[in-house]
Order: C-alpha cells, then sequence, then structure tokens
C-alpha cells in the first residue's frame, strides 16, 4: 500500500499518493489550506478560479466538478468547468482534471487503464449519504462500462476526511447505512454512548474491494481532519468558516 505525503516542491503545498503517482499519463493532487480557496459554492467565481490554477499547477488545460449533493450520481466530464449536479466524475480527456471539493467527506481518487493501455480517471465525493448509496462502486462502474478501464488496473487513492476517531453520528445515520447496505454495513460503526463512530475509510475500502479495485493498489491517507486538521479545512472544526480543499487528478495531454 503506497503512502500520502505533502509535496512541498509545488507552487503550494499538494498531497500526493504513491498509488497513483506511477500511473503513467495521470496528474494529481490533494490541496491544502494553503492553496487555492474552494469555496462552498460550486457555482461561484473563487471555485472556477481555484480549480483553474490547480489544473495549470499539475500541466493540465482546465478542470471540471459538480456540486455536490450527497447522492450517488457519477457524470462523465467532457470539457471544464462545472458538469452538473452529482457526486462523482469520471473522464478519459487529455489535458481535463476533475476535482472534488471537502471539508470533512473522504475524496477518493481513481485512475485505471483501458485495454489499449490509455489511461482514465474518476473521483467521488463520499459523504456518509454518498457513501451508503455505493458512490465509490458507482463510479469505478462507470469506468469500466463507459470508459473501457479494467477495475483490476485501478489504483485509489482516499483523501483527508473525518476518521473514525472522531466522526460521530446518530443512530439515524446508522439505521440508513443498515438499510442501503444491509447488516454488514455495521462493522463501519464504534459506540459512542449513546451515538456512534462511523469508519468511512473502511466502508471506501470495501466498496473499492467489491468494484474490484485490488486492494494492493489503494491507499487511504487516514489523516483525520478533526484532530489532525492543520493543513485541511474540516466543517466540524471551523463550521462556517470553513474553506474547502480539493482532491484532483486528470489526464495529461500528449
Amino acid at each position: 500500500m503506497s503512502r500520502f505525503h505533502i509535496d512541498d516542491s509545488a507552487r503550494w503545498p499538494l498531497g500526493r499518493f504513491g498509488a497513483l503517482a506511477g500511473v503513467p499519463g495521470v496528474a494529481h493532487a490533494v490541496t491544502t489550506r494553503a492553496g487555492p480557496h474552494f469555496g462552498p459554492d460550486a457555482r461561484a467565481a473563487p471555485t472556477a478560479r481555484a480549480a483553474a490554477a490547480v489544473a495549470a499547477e499539475l500541466g493540465l488545460a482546465g478542470a471540471a466538478w459538480v456540486k455536490q449533493v450527497h447522492g450517488g450520481t457519477v457524470l462523465r466530464a467532457r470539457e471544464p468547468g462545472i458538469a452538473g449536479e452529482a457526486d462523482a466524475l469520471v473522464c478519459d480527456t487529455p489535458g481535463l482534471a476533475v476535482l472534488g471539493r471537502s471539508a470533512d467527506c473522504p475524496l477518493v481518487l481513481l485512475a485505471g487503464l483501458r485495454a489499449d493501455g490509455t489511461p482514465a480517471v474518476g473521483v467521488a465525493h463520499a459523504s456518509w449519504r454518498s457513501t451508503v448509496r455505493r458512490i465509490t462502486v458507482a463510479a469505478v462502474e462507470r469506468m469500466r462500462d463507459e470508459l473501457g478501464v479494467d477495475p483490476a488496473t485501478i489504483s485509489a487513492g482516499i483523501g483527508p476526511s473525518a476518521g473514525p476517531c472522531c466522526y460521530e453520528v446518530g443512530p439515524e445515520v446508522r439505521d440508513e447505512a443498515l438499510a442501503r447496505l444491509g447488516g454488514g454495513g455495521s462493522r463501519f460503526f464504534a459506540p459512542a454512548g449513546d451515538r456512534w463512530h462511523l469508519d468511512l475509510w473502511a466502508a471506501n475500502l470495501a466498496q473499492l474491494a467489491a468494484a474490484g479495485v485490488p486492494e494492493s493498489r489503494v491507499c487511504a491517507c487516514r489523516i483525520c481532519t478533526i484532530c489532525r486538521g492543520e493543513r485541511f479545512w474540516s466543517w466540524r472544526v471551523q463550521r462556517e468558516a470553513a474553506g474547502r480543499f480539493a482532491a484532483v487528478i486528470g489526464l495529461v495531454a500528449p
């Protein structure tokens, strides 16, 4: 399992996954609080400016993103800008990045190969609502079915987010998770008094495995934005003052 590290050699400190760094033709990064400001509004000018700046830093022509709605919809990005309302994007357009924004939710980056050896990429915003709707499985399946990616070739990284150490939820969250995931979903919860700690890292690792992504190609960086969030925004800590960081991945044009 390849490690996650902070690269200080770029214009701003950027997170990098070793699991993704070796995929030919793919560039990726996780921004930090020191980088461009991705606001909470997907349609606002700061988000567009930040997306363009990070894409340029990665050597890409532009980036696509979505208005994240905590659901299970996956869209295909073909051009820069906002692609619609969804919680995952997949892409095989050279020069184009796809990105997700977060202030506690896991962001899952994906890169895999097609039969001709060319890559395709994806990103999933795996909030608890999206996770129980299997957004990560849906993203891998869209890459397989529409872009021709073999899941066995996919490398993945799960970015910083609220961790099982701190992410406390009410019984209604556990009830919905069990209703949608079945009894097996109970393994992602640990009791915390009359509430529960939810492990979204484990839940999305399980979804990647269920979708056919080899465990050896996956890295969960396991940085909790609540208790180890010096570099990353946390809505649960900063509340309305929280900005958004982004996980970005794209295809370098030949």
